[in-house]
């Protein structure tokens, strides 16, 4: 069967753009309809229509091609990596196809991935959701390393026991992002009702306030969360971790809004790992007073909450390397949209 051309990339563009390409495989409409439900209204998302990509446009360029044609089905990995491969095609970051396995698993719809420059085309399985709040953060420099950690949790790679079917063998494979498929309040993107200006992270450490309700719990709250460990014999040499942004443009913004906006800084050389602590409604209200912690990089959309006064703790040693965000999670409390059932918290838990 003769696949369609895959769209060269905008003349104009001068800068790789970075982004996914979903594509319709062997997935019936109610399969594919729930998929692009699933992920959402995502900034940069075009419709392949056959002609030239229009240019990538926004704060942070970035696109989602999705590929519908019916042309396109039964497609495998190795024919899009081929199209891919052609002189002045855009090269996507992920490739993700919607196939039989994800009519066949209505709870987590897992869409068959891999990485264009993988040459080894080492396939995975992810989540639409998952996969849309990957695609989030794929302006970031880390986006690599994210990405092989999808790959290496979600691996996918077939290989069959005696007796044993291609629908047998997907039924028992891992898939990367099933907590955030089958979270009570799955994350999901919604453009705001007006654009967010883009947020450079000049700091390990970034708080955002989203709630404008109580300037006195602010306050307090952001003292905590600055607030230097007073067992520090130097303090003098140690420089400010927590980049505060205070601006009433965020006023309401949800964790995935917000997470598209995050660029870091050009001059950081040593950044440490990336993330983005909200101060939102629960954090002036809430019993607990906690701020929602937003992993950039791995573990993207797997929100929790932690207690002010150890978020200068979390950015100076995530900066140095002494722990990684995971550390952080088992610490804190799953929270955010993605309230979890106690199965998904043990699972959460031995991440």
């Amino acid at each position: 069967m003769t696949r369609p051309t895959l769209p060269p990339s905008h003349q104009d563009e001068t800068e790789r753009v970075p982004g996914a390409l979903l594509v319709r495989g062997d997935c019936d409409d109610h399969a594919w309809n729930d998929v692009l439900d699933r992920m959402g209204e995502l900034p940069g998302k075009i419709v392949h229509t056959g002609e030239s990509l229009p240019p990538a446009r926004g704060p942070i360029p970035r696109r989602l091609l999705v590929a519908q044609d019916p042309a396109w089905r039964g497609a495998v990995p190795e024919e899009l990596a081929q199209s891919l491969g052609s002189e002045g095609t855009w090269l996507p970051d992920l490739v993700l196809i919607a196939d039989r396995g994800t009519t066949r698993d209505p709870a987590l719809r897992p869409l068959m991935a891999f990485l264009p420059n993988d040459d080894d085309l080492y396939r995975f399985r992810v989540t639409p959701r998952q996969a849309a709040m990957t695609y989030l953060v794929m302006h970031r420099p880390g986006i690599e390393d994210t990405l092989e950690h999808h790959r290496d949790c979600g691996a996918a790679e077939v290989e069959l026991e005696p007796g044993e079917s291609y629908e047998d063998w997907l039924d028992g494979s891992d898939v990367m992002g099933e907590v955030l498929e089958t979270a009570a309040a799955p994350p999901l993107y919604q453009a705001p009702a007006a654009p967010l200006p883009v947020i450079t992270q000049d700091n390990s450490g970034l708080l955002v306030r989203t709630d404008f309700s109580d300037d006195d719990a602010w306050a307090a709250l952001a003292a905590d969360a600055d607030r230097l460990d007073p067992q520090i014999e130097t303090p003098e040499e140690y420089g400010p971790f927590v980049q505060i942004v205070d601006d009433p443009v965020f006023a309401g913004a949800t964790p995935e809004q917000v997470m598209a906006v995050v660029r870091q800084g050009e001059d950081d050389e040593e950044p440490g790992e990336g993330v983005v602590v909200i101060a939102d409604r629960a954090s002036m209200v809430g019993p607990d007073r906690t701020v929602l912690v937003v992993p950039l990089e791995d573990n993207v959309g797997w929100s929790f909450r932690l207690r002010p006064d150890q978020v200068r703790s979390m950015a100076a040693n995530l900066f140095v390397g002494n722990n990684d965000i995971s550390d952080w999670m088992n610490q804190g409390s799953p929270g955010g949209p993605a309230v979890m059932t106690e199965k998904e918290r043990r699972s959460w838990r031995g991440w």
